[in-house]
C-alpha cells in the first residue's frame, strides 16, 4: 500500500492563487433588492453551474432606503481587484452553452470595452419591442438595458463612472448613451441569450408599499433627457 505523499499536499497547499488580472477574472456584480428567494437561487445556481470562465461573484444587498444602483456599482468596481465587470440582475437566467455564456462576451472585451448579451422583457428608456417575450437587446438609437452586461473597468476613467444621481431605473441608459457617444457603442453578442424577468423585484417593493416604480420611472425618463440633451450641445 502506497504512503501518501504528505509533501506534494503540502505543495499544494502553498500554492498561491494566480493573480486576476493574470487570469482575467471576471467579477460578477448582483444587486439583491427585494427578490423571492427562489429566483435569485435560480439565479446564482445557473452562474455556478454554467460558467467555465474565472469568476468572483459579489451579492449585495441593495434594499430600499440605502445605496442606490449607481452608487453600489461604483462602489464594487472601485473595490474590486479585477479588471472585468460583468453586472447581472438576480432575474436574470444564463443558459448552459459551449464554450459558456461569459466565455463569448470575454472574447470581444479587450477591443470593444463593452459587451451586451440578447435578452428579454426589457423597459424603461431601453425598451426596443411592445413584445413582451421578443428577444430584443437595444432600441433603435442603440441604448441596451442594464439587466446584464460586462465591462472593462479602465474605461470608467475615460468615459465616466455610473451617475449616482438615478435611483433604482436609468443609469443604465445614461451610461449606454456614453457609450455609444465616446466608444461607438456597444459589441452585442446575439450567440448569448440570457432570459430576463424584467423588474420582478421592483414591481414586488411596489406592490408592498417599500417602493415608487412609477415615480422612479418618471425621475429617470426625466434625468436621462437632460443629461442626453446637455451632452449633445
Amino acid at each position: 500500500m502506497n504512503k501518501p505523499n504528505l509533501k506534494k499536499v503540502k505543495e499544494m497547499a502553498d500554492k498561491p492563487f494566480p493573480p486576476d488580472k493574470k487570469v482575467r477574472r471576471v467579477e460578477i456584480v448582483m444587486l439583491k433588492f427585494n427578490e423571492a428567494p427562489e429566483i435569485i437561487n435560480e439565479c446564482i445556481n445557473r452562474i455556478v453551474h454554467y460558467t467555465e470562465w474565472p469568476y468572483r461573484l459579489t451579492i449585495y444587498d441593495n434594499r430600499p432606503n440605502t445605496s442606490n444602483t449607481s452608487k453600489a456599482w461604483n462602489k464594487l468596481v472601485r473595490e474590486s481587484p479585477c479588471e472585468y465587470i460583468m453586472f447581472i440582475d438576480t432575474d436574470a437566467f444564463v443558459e448552459k452553452t459551449k464554450p459558456c455564456w461569459l466565455t463569448r462576451m470575454m472574447e470581444d472585451i479587450d477591443d470593444k470595452c463593452v459587451v451586451v448579451p440578447m435578452g428579454d422583457k426589457v423597459g424603461g428608456s431601453n425598451k426596443a419591442t411592445g413584445a413582451k417575450d421578443y428577444p430584443s437587446f437595444r432600441d433603435q438609437n442603440g441604448i441596451w438595458s442594464g439587466f446584464c452586461f460586462l465591462i472593462k473597468k479602465s474605461i470608467l476613467d475615460k468615459i465616466g463612472w455610473f451617475d449616482e444621481r438615478f435611483n433604482l431605473y436609468g443609469q443604465d441608459s445614461e451610461f449606454a448613451f456614453r457609450v455609444l457617444k465616446h466608444l461607438g457603442g456597444a459589441q452585442y453578442r446575439e450567440d448569448v441569450f440570457i432570459r430576463h424577468l424584467g423588474g420582478y423585484s421592483a414591481r414586488k417593493a411596489n406592490e408592498e408599499g417599500t417602493f415608487d416604480r412609477e415615480a422612479d420611472h418618471l425621475y429617470a425618463n426625466s434625468l436621462y433627457r437632460i443629461l442626453t440633451k446637455q451632452s449633445n450641445k
